[in-house]
C-alpha cells in the first residue's frame, strides 16, 4: 500500500470557480493559471492516496487536513524569488511536522546573465532564507528545474536534489512524444501555409517598461493577427486577465489603454485577414482558427478587442487547457507552462527563453526553443520557424531517464507512482538492461 499524501494547490483544475470574484480566482491559482500545470502532472504521476490542500480545497487551516498524511508533496514552481511573502507557507510547512516532497523548485533570476547578483540578493532575503531553511531540514526529496536551481540550493546548504526539470514535461503520456513533435515542426516549416498556432502571451503591465520584451511581444501577436490563433494568459492582475478572459468591458478605460498601448499601438498589426508579407497563406483551421481580418491601425481600439474577446483564452482547468491546445500546429512563447499544455497535448510547444528560470527549463528538458534574436531579426513568421531547434530524440530521451529516476526516488521513500510513469520510465528501464 503506497504512503498516503498531501499536496499544496488544486488538482490542476479550479473546482466550480464562478464561485470567486477575479481577485479571489487569482489567489487561488497563485497569481497564475500557469501552476494548474504541474499541480496537475503531480496528481497525475502519483498512485498514492491523495488529498489536496489550498484555497479552493482543503483549507490550511484545517485541523484535519493532515491526518493519516505520511508526505506532504509540494509542487514548487520559482518559489525561490525575490519579493515573494512566504510567511504563511513556511509556518505551515513547520506546522505540518511531516516530510516533505519538493517537486520542480526553481530560482528565478530577472535577466539571462544576472545570477550572480541574484544569488547574493536571494540570501539577503529572509523569506527565501526561511523557506529555504525549512525545505532543508524537512524535505524528503528535492527535485529542480535545472543547474541555476541546484546551485541556488546548494547555497542554502539544500545538496541532495534530482535535476528534473518541470513535472509538467511528464504529462503527455507517449514515450515518442519528441519523435513526433519533430516531425510536425518540419512540416510546418516546409508548408507555405502560416500554421494555426498559439501565443503563450507575456503579462503586459510586467513588460510595459522593458522595451526588448515589449517589441517581442508586439511582434508576436502581430503575427498571431495575421494568423487568428489564440492569445493565451496566465498571469498580470484581474484586468489583463479580464482583457484575454472575453471580458475587456470590464476592464476601466485607463488600463485597458495601457494594454493596448504595450501589445498593439498605432501602426503595429497584422497583415490583411488570410495573407501575410512573406506570401504564406493562412490557409484552413480548426474552431479557434478564425482570421482576424487584419491587424492595421485603420481597425483601431474595436478591431483590436473584438480579437481579444473572440481569440483571448484564460483558464482554470489544465484537462481542457490541454484539449484545446491540441486543436493548434503549434505554440509559441515566453511563458513556460502554456508550451508546457501544448507539448502535453502533443503539439510543439515552443519556449522563447528571456530569463535565467526559462533558460534552464529550455536546456535541461530539451524543449523546443527559438531565442528572442532570431524572432526580432524575422521579417515574417516563416523566417522566424526557421530557426525553432529542437531535437526530439534528445527530449524523448530525456524524459524517460526522469521517469525512471522519479519514479526510483519516489519508490524509496515507499510513494507509489501512476501506470502513466510506468509507462515514460519503461523505456529508460530497457536502455538500462541492454
Amino acid at each position: 500500500m503506497s504512503e498516503p499524501v498531501a499536496i499544496l494547490g488544486t488538482p490542476g483544475y479550479v473546482r466550480d470557480p464562478s464561485r470567486f470574484d477575479m481577485p479571489e480566482l487569482l489567489a487561488v491559482l497563485g497569481a497564475n493559471s500557469g501552476n494548474l500545470m504541474f499541480q496537475f502532472a503531480a496528481s497525475r504521476l502519483l498512485a498514492a492516496p491523495q488529498r489536496h490542500i489550498g484555497r479552493s480545497e482543503i483549507p490550511y487551516t484545517d485541523p484535519k487536513a493532515l491526518a493519516g498524511v505520511n508526505y506532504v508533496v509540494v509542487p514548487a514552481a520559482n518559489h525561490l524569488r525575490l519579493g515573494a511573502d512566504w510567511t504563511g507557507f513556511s509556518n505551515f510547512l513547520e506546522r505540518a511536522k511531516r516530510p516533505l516532497v519538493v517537486l520542480g523548485l526553481g530560482a528565478q533570476s530577472p535577466k539571462l546573465g544576472g545570477e550572480r547578483a541574484t544569488i547574493a540578493a536571494l540570501k539577503a532575503d529572509p523569506q527565501v532564507s526561511r523557506l529555504a531553511g525549512v525545505i532543508r531540514d524537512r524535505a524528503a526529496l528535492v527535485t529542480v528545474r535545472g543547474r541555476f536551481s541546484q546551485i541556488v540550493c546548494a547555497e542554502f546548504g539544500i545538496d541532495d536534489v534530482e535535476v528534473l526539470g518541470c513535472p509538467s514535461a511528464l504529462l503527455n503520456p507517449d514515450p515518442a512524444a519528441g519523435a513526433a513533435m519533430e516531425a510536425r515542426l518540419t512540416a510546418i516549416k516546409e508548408s507555405p501555409e502560416i500554421p494555426l498556432f498559439g501565443l503563450t502571451a507575456a503579462a503586459p503591465f510586467e513588460i510595459a517598461r522593458e522595451a526588448h520584451k515589449k517589441a517581442l511581444e508586439q511582434r508576436l501577436l502581430a503575427w498571431l493577427r495575421e494568423r487568428g490563433g489564440l492569445y493565451i494568459q496566465q498571469s498580470g492582475g484581474p484586468e489583463t486577465i479580464h482583457a484575454a478572459g472575453r471580458r475587456w468591458e470590464n476592464v476601466a478605460a485607463g488600463p485597458r489603454a495601457i494594454i493596448r498601448s504595450v501589445l498593439a499601438p498605432e501602426g503595429e498589426g497584422g497583415g490583411r485577414s488570410g495573407e501575410t508579407s512573406e506570401g504564406r497563406t493562412s490557409g484552413g483551421g480548426t474552431s479557434v482558427g478564425e482570421t482576424s481580418g487584419g491587424g492595421t491601425s485603420e481597425e483601431g481600439e474595436a478591431a483590436f478587442w473584438s480579437f481579444m474577446a473572440r481569440r483571448g483564452r484564460f483558464y482554470t482547468s489544465a484537462p481542457e487547457w490541454i484539449r484545446e491546445m491540441g486543436q493548434l500546429s503549434l505554440v509559441i512563447g515566453t511563458r513556460l507552462h502554456g508550451n508546457m499544455a501544448a507539448i502535453a497535448a502533443g503539439t510543439p510547444g515552443v519556449v522563447i527563453a528571456h530569463d535565467s528560470r526559462t533558460g534552464e527549463l529550455a536546456e535541461t528538458m530539451h524543449l523546443p526553443s527559438l531565442s528572442m534574436e532570431a524572432v526580432m531579426a524575422a521579417p515574417a513568421i516563416g523566417a522566424a520557424l526557421g530557426e525553432i531547434r529542437f531535437d526530439g530524440a534528445a527530449f524523448d530521451a530525456w524524459r524517460q531517464r526522469t521517469a525512471a529516476t522519479l519514479k526510483a526516488r519516489l519508490g524509496a521513500l515507499g510513494i507509489g507512482v501512476s501506470d502513466h510513469l510506468e509507462q515514460l520510465s519503461a523505456g529508460a528501464a530497457a536502455d538500462l538492461a541492454c
